[in-house]
């Protein structure tokens, strides 16, 4: 979980708030959304999953949001996650997931070193996606990606996906 009372790490908090505002579309659940820091900016209902997945069975909503959550699960996992968003995400829904690319892998493994973003955080990283497998798990999981785009001088990514 993101420790947003590091200076960087509460401005790239803020900047994926920045980016993930415009899509932020009636119900939404924030999925791995630490305390709920992204509650404040959603109109609708807002639900907020970091570890029991399981809870996600009994709601339905229009957005879901995964912001610099699915490089911290394994890759198997997040598959089995994505099949769920598929039976919870109401048919005109949109996911929107940013995950650090893996040229940020090196930089916040040394940031980490240094103590500028918090080393157990960046050690908890499972996986660093590249965008042919950000698309291929959406076509594995019955989505399709209508948005894609590096950030953050290509150190981050997001990916705005939607049924299929």
């Amino acid at each position: 979980m993101i420790n947003s009372s590091r200076l960087i790490e509460n401005f790239l908090q803020n900047y994926r708030f920045k980016i993930v505002k415009p899509y932020l579309n009636g119900d939404v659940l924030d999925f791995g959304g630490n305390k709920g820091e992204l509650k404040k900016f959603v109109k609708g209902e807002y639900f907020l999953i970091n570890y029991d997945h399981s809870s996600m069975m009994n709601i339905y909503c229009d957005t879901i949001v995964s912001l610099a959550v699915i490089e911290h699960i394994p890759v198997k996992d997040v598959v089995e996650v994505f099949q769920r968003f598929k039976m919870i995400l109401r048919k005109d829904g949109k996911i929107f997931i940013t995950t650090p690319t893996k040229i940020a892998k090196p930089v916040l493994e040394f940031w980490a070193y240094l103590g500028i973003v918090d080393k157990e955080n960046i050690e908890e990283h499972q996986h660093y996606w590249t965008k042919k497998e950000i698309y291929d798990l959406s076509k594995k999981t019955g989505f399709n990606v209508i948005k894609y785009k590096k950030f953050q001088l290509g150190f981050n990514q997001y990916a705005v996906l939607e049924h299929k």
